[in-house]
């Protein structure tokens, strides 16, 4: 447990200084059932909050995707958590690394506009105390597997694009599986802008398993507005609010960029 403080104050400052070097690393690039070509790697740092009651969390995610082939993509997701909450009059904290994903996406089609895709994910515990009165995460390890089909579209001159997944999460574990579905539409503005809408929903399918009810068994509604500042480099700015579970709601920032092939 972790009394060092503001982790709001701390969290924000890291997210300001690891943004800095994003755009020496690495034009921004669909996920979904696309896979970046061979040698290229996608690059996501977002920054998120959820207030829900006494319960807060706020998180720094680094995401990366890699392309091994054209059709084959690895993938990355490694977020750390800043956790509040107060049980019994007692406020804890906690802080960590949670749950690692590491993944491969195949893309199973090369239409230039449609692409459809099966994406596996191994997500493996940090080695946080999951006994912990206010534990990081779920403590055992999961597999999930995950159908996302995607396409882009043209409207005027601009382009945007839309995505549809299903997603089954196996835990090894005394910790409940879940169904997940989530949609996205992207809508280009003029040059360089665009917002976006997103659902994601979560199912658990074995209740007496529950993690924690502000995270699990619900359905958020998301917005972004996104900025391409360089040819490589966009900003995203938003939030979200749950419609479905237990009340919640948060800001996300987001930093997308993406670099060539190795040499």
């Amino acid at each position: 447990m972790s009394d060092r403080a503001p982790p709001c104050a701390r969290a924000v400052a890291v997210f300001a200084i690891v943004s800095l070097f994003v755009p020496f690393w690495a034009l921004p690039a669909m996920g979904g059932g696309f896979t970046q070509p061979k040698g290229v790697t996608f690059a996501d740092l977002t920054f998120r909050t959820l207030d829900s009651g006494s319960f807060r969390k706020l998180e720094l995610e680094a995401y990366l995707e890699y392309g091994l082939l054209d059709s084959l993509t690895f993938t990355l997701k490694s977020p750390y958590n800043w956790l509040e909450n107060e049980v019994n009059g007692r406020k804890l904290r906690q802080e960590g690394f949670i749950d690692q994903e590491v993944g491969l996406r195949w893309r199973l089609n090369r239409d230039p506009v449609l692409a459809v895709a099966v994406q596996g994910s191994l997500l493996v515990p940090s080695g946080y105390d999951a006994d912990a009165a206010l534990p990081l995460d779920k403590g055992v390890v999961g597999f999930e597997w995950r159908l996302p089909v995607s396409g882009s579209y043209q409207l005027g001159q601009q382009y945007g694009y839309w995505s549809a997944e299903a997603a089954y999460r196996e835990y090894f574990g005394p910790r409940s599986d879940e169904l997940r579905l989530f949609g996205e539409l992207n809508v280009p503005v003029i040059d360089r802008l665009a917002v976006d809408v997103q659902i994601d929903h979560i199912t658990s399918l074995q209740t007496r398993f529950l993690f924690r009810k502000e995270e699990t068994d619900l359905t958020k509604i998301l917005g972004h507005v996104r900025v391409r500042l360089l040819d490589r480099l966009t900003l995203g700015l938003g939030g979200y609010t749950h419609v479905r579970g237990a009340p919640g709601n948060g800001v996300e920032v987001q930093v997308w960029y993406t670099f060539g092939p190795w040499p």
